[in-house]
């Protein structure tokens, strides 16, 4: 019997080592990607700035899935989920709600 099947699993799945190669290939990918479009400079500079943005969302989303394992497969993992998406509406509210106040700060004082 392993050490590894007594160790409490907290929602994030069974660590198999295919799992962490799919993502550590889908990264690699997504960064050469990126890579690509800015030193091959053959699409507008705001197309690679859209390549570039999309690769990064892409890649981040991979990361958690595949490195951090946020899955829903478990209660404990719904609760990761929900605490995920909760810090994501949080920081949502803060930035753009920030960008909102000094946006109309400008307007205001010019």
């Amino acid at each position: 019997m392993h050490a590894q099947n007594n160790l409490p699993d907290f929602g994030t799945g069974q660590k198999t080592l295919s799992i962490y190669l799919i993502g550590l290939i889908a990264c690699v990918i997504l960064t050469l990607i990126s890579f690509g479009a800015v030193m091959a400079q053959v699409f507008p500079k705001n197309i690679t700035f859209v390549i570039i943005f999309l690769s990064a969302i892409i890649q981040f989303l991979v990361q958690v899935i595949f490195f951090l394992r946020l899955n829903t497969q478990t209660e404990h993992g719904k609760l990761n989920v929900m605490s995920f998406v909760f810090t994501g509406v949080i920081l949502f509210c803060l930035v753009f709600g920030t960008l909102w106040i000094m946006s109309d700060l400008n307007y205001n004082l010019m």
